[in-house]
């Protein structure tokens, strides 16, 4: 997952006094639905940071019209950077684990098979595997559906230490990468990658990208119609992607851990989006919906983590050690769901949008 965009328009300049915690982090109510206004119903209660240890409880509201959910109270925007002190935005443990090189280089032969410029592993294991559906589908949301056929010009908004615009700058695309993390910009830059330090609010009006990625960035934030905006206007006209990826909260781990469900994140997580939500977002900003879906690849760390939650475990963001029981329960629970999702196509743990920003005509 990608570091924080703090949204300046969320949460700062409202001229309300923030509630304070006793650990002195200041919050403000929010009881509107972040997209149209309507007062929310409470969903969930006491609620703790069992992740990464944030302390205080925590509530959220759902809209029953935009079918989202947010945070309620939220932290003020001077205090959202202690919510990330511990977090982590890359997962730099999984290679180094023999089912994470077997993952990887299953990925690769797919991508190989799909022109990326790799060497295919000469492993027969990763090759066979590689032809899985799902193993295919999880190598493509890897590079977020991007063909290398269309290489041109990226920026990924919340780009943490720069690992996927690496990637991708590998495949023959132009990319820049922005993020309001100072250490994680500093070893980007450190590698050798254009990536600024702030928030997509303060790249110039005049900058232009073929595509703009948002993986796991837009629930950070207080006010998502607004980041979609200041996207939109950074994006080529007449066919510039925005690319999405986002917990689902009508996704079957949400259905069968509710207040444990790992996608609900608080306090990190301000806004939580059903397909629905997503696609009214999408359309507020003036953006065109080019394709929508939910996906499985997340469903074993969803488990495996919400599990822990459950059982009444603490610190779980950090953890790679679980009980051999709670791995093979998230291997099947991701094989009920990559079932359940042909039958019901919303009940993935995670949505992946594609959408466009109009030709000037379009608008007019």
């Amino acid at each position: 997952m990608t570091s924080v965009l703090t949204d300046s328009t969320g949460l700062r300049g409202e001229g309300e006094l923030g509630t304070p915690f006793a650990t002195g982090i200041n919050a403000i109510p929010r009881p509107l639905c972040p997209l149209c206004g309507c007062v929310g119903k409470p969903l969930y209660a006491g609620l703790i940071d069992w992740l990464y240890g944030v302390p205080e409880t925590w509530g959220t509201s759902r809209c029953s019209y935009c079918e989202v959910a947010w945070l309620d109270p939220q932290p003020v925007a001077d205090d959202i950077p202690r919510m990330y002190s511990h977090y982590c935005t890359h997962d730099a443990s999984r290679a180094t684990t023999w089912i994470g090189r077997l993952q990887d280089a299953m990925s690769d032969c797919a991508l190989a098979r799909l022109g990326y410029p790799l060497n295919s592993p000469k492993g027969i294991l990763p090759r066979l595997l590689s032809h899985l559906p799902s193993a295919e589908r999880v190598a493509i949301l890897g590079v977020l559906a991007l063909p290398v056929s269309t290489a041109g010009s990226l920026l990924d908004v919340g780009c943490g230490n720069g690992q996927f615009i690496a990637r991708m700058r590998s495949f023959g695309w132009t990319v820049t990468g922005i993020d309001p993390d100072p250490t994680a910009v500093d070893y980007g830059q450190r590698q050798g990658l254009d990536i600024r330090s702030g928030t997509i609010s303060d790249l110039p009006d005049t900058d232009c990208y073929d595509v703009i990625t948002l993986s796991h960035v837009i629930e950070h934030v207080a006010d998502p119609v607004n980041l979609l905006r200041e996207c939109c206007k950074r994006l080529r006209p007449g066919g510039g992607r925005l690319v999405i990826t986002t917990p689902n909260i009508n996704s079957l781990g949400h259905a069968l851990f509710r207040k444990y469900w790992r996608g609900l994140e608080v306090p990190r997580h301000f806004v939580l989006f059903s397909p629905t939500g997503l696609r009214d977002c999408v359309q507020r900003a003036g953006l065109s919906l080019q394709s929508l879906s939910t996906e499985t690849r997340l469903a074993q760390m969803i488990y495996r983590q919400s599990a822990c939650a459950s059982s009444g475990d603490r610190d779980v963001g950090q953890r790679t050690n679980f009980k051999i029981g709670t791995k093979l329960a998230a291997r099947l629970f991701r094989m009920i769901e990559n079932s359940v999702v042909r039958l019901k196509k919303d009940a993935g743990e995670e949505i992946f949008c594609v959408c466009m920003k109009p030709a000037k005509n379009d608008r007019d």
